[in-house]
């Protein structure tokens, strides 16, 4: 999401890094989704497991070939309400953050 490492690890508590098939989601930022059931009952994830702690391992898709546009699309919107704030982007290959 194109942010700084810097950024990142100061908002690891408040805003979720960014997402993919399989996604590690802290135990507060899991509390402001509505935790396990709530994930659940959204539709946007094969898999929702609660880990020790209070977090959640989530997977969008049985396979990850079946994580398609739609799956992304499912898959940000359960989780927008804890995303940092913009227009999410792709991080080039290769590219570092400062």
């Amino acid at each position: 999401m194109r942010r700084a490492h810097r950024k990142y690890r100061s908002e690891s508590r408040t805003h979720l890094r960014g997402y993919s098939w399989i996604t590690g989601v802290p135990g507060e930022l899991a509390a402001r989704l509505g935790r396990a059931p709530r994930l659940t009952a959204s539709g946007a994830f094969h898999a929702v497991r609660e880990l020790r702690g209070g977090g959640l391992l989530l997977q969008a898709t049985r396979t990850l070939a079946g994580y398609d546009d739609g799956a992304v699309r499912r898959v940000f919107r359960a989780l927008a309400p804890v995303l940092p704030p913009g227009i999410p982007q792709d991080d080039p290959p290769g590219r570092t953050s400062a």
